[in-house]
């Protein structure tokens, strides 16, 4: 037996790894055959059988007449149970062979049929004897291993048959009692490491949630408790740190034991806090990812750390991205948050721009490398969601480089728009708002805006959203408006753009407000189709109006919302503006009371049930501030562009808070009466 070639050859994808037994029976099928029906009532004894027919043919040539072997022929092959029309419709075989075909038969309906507990209980036993065989054999000739390996290689041999077991994943339970989820998870330790390849990649393909139907999800689960109970998840990443990856097996162990980490986290969300918290595998995947050179596992490293991150704040991003975080916290999230700021208190900030940079002027080579730039950006976008991370962020100059990426106009550009709008979000990302307009980050805002550079970016790359730089786009400017200091030089560079070159950033804001109106109208009276037939038919669920409101959010509501949010701030900040918009407003049959009615809606859907009115009468009064000289008593007010020049414009009083961040319901609450 060769050992080596057992161990050392890579292993086969599992979706492949599925024995057959050859088209002609060979000799040491049959001698298996008969091993395997010892306790069989038949007593057929082929091999005897074969002998005496060698036997006769030594010595002299046997002559065997035409007439003679057509007649052995037929009579053994036309019998009882053959074809009534006669003998010419017979198989054309002897007995002995037909024989032979039925047990050949019977070991493939074993091997390859559904298994059923008597089938899985003798899996099971052969694996066992197995595994005590060769813990027995490491003792005994611990000093001479040519005297175990031949049990290593029959463990491995009865490892590989385990895998018939996800086959029937109803049956896992039966697995559990049987007790054998201790032995197995800690052959993980085993001191060859092909045998815990070979229990990852087990593992790997019985927790593949595409191989357990809807209902027998609860069989799963209860095999995959049997697992966390004996400590399988600290195995792995143990495990994974003593793999060689320059070895082809040991490569092939490391993307098995991710696939695994994937599988669990899929089937419980609750699990990957427990993997971040409780293992090295997030300081490991860390490690993993600084590895300049591109290669499979690195991309799936990239991807279970955004599966790590990921939670369940993404779904309410839509209000998340604007204001206050004013959902509510769900258990998932919570868990995915402490390991957003594991994340940060092991350096992961860092290391995701450091990989991130090297894209920043250059496009990834190919569809899966892309897959693994995405996969970074996306866990930068889920780690802001937490005020430590964004102060991380700021602090590793995280503003800049997405600022780079976005002038450069790089496949990278479309991601890094999308980072800086989640990092300048709520009230926690007012440092990174006051950084942005630092370093002049307004004139490439600006001029993404007014989609500059839009062409080319269409010819390059077909997965580009215009629509999706829109919405992070005027996220940004919105974050803008409600995180940076009231009068403070860096709000009047802001209002100033929307002021330069005759008013051009109005007309578009106004362009896109009638762009998105027409798409929210589309989905209305698809919406209003729905409702008139679910009338007719008697039908009235209450949870299909948030179904509606979703969906027309979906459609573009949501960044029309955003484009009247800003509209509504930048009309009460200057006469000059809200006059503008308003001549504008009325060449499309719209006035500021549409503008109005969205964002009294919007308001609506932000939780708890006061009234406008009510909000105001309760909120703390707007005091007039010191404005340090810069307006007169016509309330003329000097605008600062980007460079710091002054402009003049009409300043209303709606800026005048002291405070720097407002709770979101009373800042739309103020637009809303501002208009």
């Amino acid at each position: 037996m060769d050992i080596d070639k057992i161990f050392k050859l890579p292993s086969i994808p599992s979706g492949k790894n599925k024995r057959k037994l050859a088209a002609t029976p060979s000799t040491e099928v049959l001698k298996n055959v008969r091993a395997r029906l010892e306790d069989s009532d038949e007593d057929l004894d082929i091999s005897s059988s074969q002998k005496t027919s060698k036997n006769k043919g030594k010595g002299k040539s046997v002559q065997i007449s035409d007439e003679v072997e057509e007649r052995e022929y037929y009579v053994d092959d036309y019998g009882q149970d053959d074809d009534e029309e006669g003998r010419f419709y017979g198989g054309g075989l002897t007995e002995e062979q037909k024989r032979i075909l039925e047990l050949v038969d019977e070991v493939e309906t074993e091997e390859t049929g559904a298994l059923d507990p008597a089938g899985v209980r003798k899996l099971i036993l052969r694996f066992e004897k197995a595994i005590n065989k060769n813990q027995e054999y490491r003792v005994k000739y611990a000093d001479d291993p040519s005297k175990f390996m031949e049990s290593e290689a029959d463990l491995d041999e009865e490892i590989k048959r385990l895998k018939t077991l996800s086959e029937v994943p109803d049956l896992y339970p039966y697995v559990v009692q049987l007790g054998v989820i201790p032995q197995a998870v800690s052959l993980l330790a085993h001191e060859n490491t092909d045998i815990a390849i070979d229990v990852v990649e087990l593992l790997n393909e019985l927790t593949d949630e595409d191989v357990v139907a809807e209902h027998e999800e609860d069989a799963i689960k209860v095999f995959v408790n049997a697992l966390l109970e004996n400590q399988m998840i600290e195995l792995l990443v143990q495990n994974l740190q003593r793999l060689d990856e320059s070895e082809s097996a040991d490569n092939q162990g490391v993307f098995n034991t991710l696939g695994v980490i994937e599988n669990l986290t899929s089937l419980d969300p609750s699990i990957s806090e427990r993997v971040v918290m409780e293992t090295d595998l997030l300081q490991w995947i860390l490690t993993r990812i600084k590895v300049k050179t591109f290669d499979s596992n690195r991309q799936y490293a990239s991807e279970i750390l955004a599966i790590l991150l990921q939670g369940s704040r993404g779904n309410y991003q839509w209000v998340y991205s604007v204001f206050e975080k004013v959902f509510a916290f769900t258990d998932d999230l919570l868990l995915q948050l402490a390991n957003r700021i594991k994340l940060g208190e092991l350096g992961g900030v860092d290391v995701l721009l450091q990989v991130l940079n090297s894209y920043k002027r250059k496009d990834p080579k190919d569809a899966d490398e892309i897959e693994m730039m995405e996969n970074f950006f996306d866990c930068l976008c889920s780690a802001l969601a937490e005020p430590e991370i964004k102060q991380k962020f700021l602090e590793g100059e995280g503003i800049e480089l997405m600022l780079i990426m976005a002038k450069e106009k790089m496949m990278a550009r479309m991601r890094a728009i999308k980072v800086l709008d989640y990092a300048m979000s709520t009230p926690d990302g007012a440092g990174n708002c006051e950084r942005f307009v630092e370093i002049f980050g307004l004139k490439t805002l600006f001029a993404t805006f007014m989609r500059k550079g839009i062409k080319k970016l269409r010819r390059a790359y077909r997965n580009f959203s215009e629509a999706q730089e829109e919405e992070h786009v005027i996220g940004i400017i919105v974050s803008l408006i409600k995180n940076l200091p009231f009068n403070g030089d860096y709000r009047l560079r802001l209002l100033s753009k929307f002021i330069e070159n005759d008013y051009e950033k109005v007309n578009r804001l106004l362009e896109l407000r009638d762009s998105y109106e027409a798409k929210v109208a589309i989905v209305d009276r698809e919406i209003t189709r729905t409702k008139q037939r679910m009338e007719e038919d008697d039908e009235n669920d209450e949870d299909m109006e948030e179904e509606f409101y979703l969906r027309r959010l979906d459609a573009g509501l949501f960044t029309l919302q955003l484009v009247d949010l800003t509209l509504a701030w930048i009309v009460s900040e200057d006469a000059k503006i809200k006059e503008r918009a308003t001549t504008l407003l009325g060449h499309v049959g719209r006035s500021l009371e549409d503008v109005k009615r969205v964002l009294q809606e919007y308001y609506e859907n932000l939780g708890g049930d006061e009234s406008v009115e009510t909000m105001l009468t309760s909120s703390t009064p707007m005091v007039e501030e010191d404005d340090g000289g810069k307006n007169d008593n016509d309330g003329n007010t000097e605008h600062m562009d980007e460079d710091g020049k002054e402009e003049d414009g009409q300043q209303e009083s709606l800026t005048t808070e002291r405070q720097t961040a407002i709770v979101s319901k009373e800042f739309v609450a103020r637009l809303i009466s501002s208009l």
